[in-house]
């Protein structure tokens, strides 16, 4: 099967978008197969057709799971078809979202910064850890975060959890993010159930998202925070009404590193 792709970088999380039609029920093994021959890739987006009237594309995730990430990359790649305008919103259908999500990018250079409205949190709450008792969790649609102050756990540790923790909690995705709260920095662990790949990624959107309603929510307020992490930055925005996260934002740089086609 050949397939048309382009690999951008968004804070050097990776991300691979497959361009020709895959039909949905062999997209995750096949993400799996592109990720082992291209180990630099840490995840897979599938584009698709919109079914919502407004949306430009949908952007379907490997396991089903929502990511800010490959959303600003998908923008990126709309707008070098020349199919879209810088600096207007974009709105696309994204997996584990319900309704459209809005993403603004601006041309600097030979890059783009990209700024994503990210779905909200269903639920704040708390998972239990082998070894640390119960840990905080945000729970987004398509993917679960768990907060852990870095040092309580070790990498070896992440990746044993991770697995077990998803099936238990029956996630399409969850990570483990190990974060510094004196430094601002974390290093986000993201396990993805139908493909079964758990990644160190070098930039994670939605755990930056979580980071940021999690702070809000603790504090009771707004917070926007630079988020280090070990591709770089993203600024994660969270809005505190009073009793609720009511709006979330991510920005982050996105660059076009290749685009061609391979047969598998």
């Amino acid at each position: 099967m050949k397939l048309d792709y382009a690999i951008y970088d968004p804070t050097q999380n990776i991300t691979m978008l497959v361009t020709t039609p895959v039909p949905r029920s062999r997209q995750p093994a096949l993400a799996a197969k592109l990720m082992a021959f291209r180990p630099e890739v840490e995840q897979v987006g599938y584009l698709e057709p919109p079914s919502l009237p407004g949306a430009q594309l949908r952007l379907q995730m490997m396991g089903g799971e929502f990511c800010g990430n490959a959303t600003m990359s998908t923008v990126a790649y709309l707008f070098q078809q020349g199919k879209v305008s810088c600096s207007s919103p974009v709105l696309l259908e994204v997996s584990g979202a319900s309704s459209l999500i809005s993403c603004t990018l601006n041309e600097q250079d030979d890059a783009f910064w990209g700024t994503v409205d990210m779905p909200l949190p269903e639920q704040f709450g708390t998972v239990e850890l082998p070894g640390l008792g119960f840990v905080p969790a945000v729970f987004f649609p398509g993917i679960v975060h768990c907060i852990i102050p870095s040092g309580r756990m070790i990498p070896v540790e992440a990746e044993a959890a991770v697995r077990p923790l998803c099936m238990s909690l029956g996630a399409p995705a969850c990570g483990i993010l190990l974060f510094d709260s004196v430094l601002g920095s974390f290093t986000p662990l993201v396990y993805v159930a139908s493909t079964d790949t758990a990644v160190w990624e070098s930039g994670c959107g939605s755990g930056s998202a979580a980071l940021a309603a999690h702070l809000a929510a603790e504090a009771r307020r707004g917070q926007t925070i630079s988020l280090r992490q070990p591709g770089g930055v993203i600024i994660a925005s969270a809005t505190w009404d009073g009793e609720r996260v009511s709006a979330l934002s991510i920005t982050g740089r996105i660059r076009l590193l290749e685009d061609g086609a391979i047969t598998v």
